[in-house]
């Protein structure tokens, strides 16, 4: 499944609001993120598409096991591509982390795991 940018650093706000343990509202992931609701809405309705958020009742929004999953997944991917930019380029951590998520949306799964290695050899 390919993810957008906004698609990945939605996942990735679900996952840090969902570790704070209450129940996440879109108006919670639209300040995490500095987007409208209105467009948290419509990322979350095509993730739910997706299979990967579920809405509760009044509005809540969760991960599906399949969603926390893949954030999980992404968070680990980002975190090691972060820290090679900023080991090895000399990057602040927020350019570090918006170059990540940039490049787990934009790159195929091949070019990611040779920057993956790059990063566990670093």
């Amino acid at each position: 499944m390919r993810l957008t940018d906004a698609q990945i650093r939605c996942l990735l706000a679900l996952l840090s609001l969902t570790r704070l343990g209450e129940e996440i509202a879109s108006k919670d992931v639209s300040k995490v993120l500095g987007v409208s609701r209105p467009s948290v809405h419509r990322m979350l309705e095509n993730l739910g598409k997706d299979g990967l958020t579920e809405k509760k009742p009044y509005g809540a929004v969760k991960l599906t096991e399949e969603g926390l999953h893949l954030a999980e997944e992404l968070e680990a991917r980002r975190d090691r591509l972060l820290l090679l930019f900023a080991r090895h380029f000399g990057l602040s951590m927020d350019q570090s982390a918006l170059a990540a998520t940039l490049l787990l949306s934009g790159l195929e799964a091949e070019s990611l795991a040779l920057l993956e290695r790059a990063a566990r050899k670093a």
